[in-house]
């Protein structure tokens, strides 16, 4: 028997990714109430909220914490760059090469 100390891989990621995407989806609703803002992509983000397990039983694990590892890499460009001074280009590239190891990693697993 396997034992996690968070849980089960699968699990984690969609309880992450959940509560992610949940304080995104009340973010958005607050600042569309405050400023009477277009609803942009709220109403896929709450289809996505909604249909989360559909989703991650029909797609395996590795696949969806791929896609984090690159969601987590978009948000942090702009981050990295206030905090070194490198150009965002640069940045995109190193991470770019760390998110194929990060491929390659998980595809051997």
């Amino acid at each position: 028997m396997v034992r996690y100390y968070w849980g089960r891989p699968q699990d984690v990621v969609r309880w992450y990714l959940r509560g992610t995407l949940y304080l995104s989806a009340q973010s958005r609703q607050s600042y569309i109430e405050k400023t009477g803002a277009d609803p942009g992509n709220l109403p896929r983000l709450l289809k996505l909220l909604e249909n989360l397990d559909d989703i991650f039983d029909s797609v395996d694990t590795d696949s969806i914490a791929v896609l984090c590892l690159r969601y987590v890499e978009l948000l942090s460009i702009a981050e990295t760059t206030k905090r070194t001074g490198l150009p965002a280009y640069q940045i995109t590239v190193k991470t770019g090469k760390f998110m194929k190891k990060a491929k390659d990693i998980i595809a051997k697993v």
